[in-house]
């Protein structure tokens, strides 16, 4: 996952990341990056995917924990409609390291299961109180 790119192509998201693109005395964002602090989300990222992968054969648990993100964004002031700008910069992440690898069958699954977990997200963005039935992101399953 590239975030960088993702920043140069949606350059109004920056602020919503406020611990990783800095901000001057001016309260002006600069294109300075904390490096580590993007490397973390990032890899968060692509564990919660990894997760998405593991779970699909257990699909309450996957939307439950996919809804409970989606709440935590709405703290931070996403909202649905940014989720899908995403897509572009990740699609062109699993590019880069799948390579020959990515095929169209694997970019149409991908895609597929990126927008299901938009899904899920818009709705416990849409719902920030719902209640999960006990199911936490964090839970051991």
């Amino acid at each position: 996952m590239n975030f960088e790119s993702f920043f140069e192509t949606e350059p109004d998201v920056k602020s919503l990341f406020p611990k990783i693109v800095r901000m001057n005395n001016e309260n002006q964002l600069e294109w300075e990056i904390d490096k580590d602090m993007l490397q973390k989300h990032a890899i968060s990222v692509m564990e919660g995917l990894g997760a998405a992968v593991e779970s699909l054969d257990e699909s309450d648990f996957l939307n439950n924990v996919m809804v409970s993100i989606g709440q935590t964004h709405v703290k931070r002031h996403i909202k649905p409609q940014m989720l899908k700008r995403l897509w572009p910069s990740l699609n062109h992440g699993l590019k880069e390291s799948l390579g020959d690898k990515y095929t169209k069958e694997v970019n149409e699954a991908w895609k597929k299961l990126y927008m299901y977990i938009c899904y899920h997200m818009k709705r416990g963005m849409e719902n920030p109180d719902m209640d999960l039935e006990g199911y936490s992101v964090y839970a051991d399953r």
